[in-house]
């Protein structure tokens, strides 16, 4: 009789195993999901960049009314690189435990 609470101890300690590894896949599809819709919402910002920038430039009616709108699409490209950037790292310090277990320290941390 003194096996039942060692099986017993033993099927529940499966079973935290099995939970904790449901809850850490679970955490990281959540991250990867939180990536898409960021890559996504990337995507979106850019191709509406690029309709409005054709749009400027096919209404310049000089060089100088072009040249204006280059550089404003210019300005705007970096500012949706950097953006990327910082929704990047912070999916990345989101996911990175994910991946190696708690123990992971990002680089904002």
């Amino acid at each position: 009789m003194a096996q039942k609470p060692q099986t017993q101890n033993f099927s529940e300690m499966g079973q935290n195993a099995i939970e904790a590894m449901t809850g850490m896949q679970q955490g990281f599809l959540d991250a990867v999901r939180e990536l898409n819709q960021q890559w996504l919402s990337s995507v979106n910002a850019e191709t509406a960049l690029v309709t409005d920038f054709w749009n400027k430039l096919g209404a310049a009616k000089s060089i100088p009314d072009a040249a204006v709108a280059c550089q404003g699409c210019a300005n705007r490209q970096l500012e949706i690189f950097a953006e990327n950037g910082r929704q990047f790292m912070v999916a990345g310090e989101k996911i990175m435990p994910k991946l190696f277990g708690n123990g992971f320290s990002g680089a904002g941390t």
